[in-house]
């Protein structure tokens, strides 16, 4: 999926596991199928929206947390449009681009928040490669206005996972399928989580994408989490 828009795309992505290494991994699209699917998500706190796709409405009363999707569209460009819920359909955009997909592509168009709180929207290419049996894809995208961060998996006596992880960044990683507790934490910090601790169940063959959304600094804080699972 490729995105033009007068915003700057910006993500800061976490990822999470008990074993193995980090590493990004590229999305594959399905040459079988002759649409594309896309899944959408609001990280926009205290905004509900409406999204237009070509003029059209695509999500109405949309409401920050709520992931809808995925959607099959069909291969093409879409002019998106984000605007507040009940405002008519000329008013100005929040947030608009022009976004084109192509057959058997899976993706994710996400409005977040920068890490300076600017609102902005982020396109994701998901991979669908098939997993060995008893693996789980487990990818966390840290799209939430926040310092860098460091990732716990058990407790913060152990070394964590990642150090200072800022944003912009973005690795997957394939883990045993089973439950892993796991916590955020403000870079330097144990004693007050940003996000979690919390519990995560992955089921063999699937893919789930964590996505933290909202705000760390606003009081109060909204910072969050939204999930997706393919």
């Amino acid at each position: 999926m490729r995105l033009r828009s007068r915003f700057s795309a910006a993500t800061l992505a976490v990822i999470m596991t008990g074993a193995g290494a980090f590493a990004a991994t590229p999305a594959h699209a399905s040459s079988m199928s002759t649409t594309a699917e896309v899944t959408v998500i609001h990280g926009i706190p205290n905004v509900p929206v409406t999204v237009y796709a070509n003029n059209k409405v695509l999500i109405k009363d949309f409401k920050f947390g709520n992931v809808v999707g995925p959607v099959s569209l069909a291969p093409g460009k879409y002019a998106l449009a984000i605007r507040p819920f009940g405002a008519a359909a000329s008013t100005k955009p929040i947030l608009a681009a022009s976004v084109s997909v192509v057959a058997g592509e899976n993706a994710s168009v996400e409005a977040n928040l920068t890490a300076a709180g600017k609102p902005t929207l982020s396109v994701f290419a998901n991979p669908t490669t098939t997993l060995a049996m008893g693996m789980a894809r487990v990818i966390v995208r840290h799209t939430a206005q926040a310092p860098g961060v460091d990732v716990y998996a058990g407790p913060t006596s152990k070394a964590p996972l990642v150090s200072n992880l800022v944003n912009g960044k973005s690795a997957t990683a394939v883990v045993p399928a089973g439950s892993y507790t796991i916590g955020v934490y403000v870079h330097g910090t144990k004693t007050k989580p940003a996000i979690g601790p919390a519990k995560f169940t992955f089921a063999a063959g699937k893919t789930y994408v964590v996505y933290a959304i909202g705000s760390a600094t606003s009081s109060p804080a909204t910072i969050t989490v939204a999930v997706q699972k393919y």
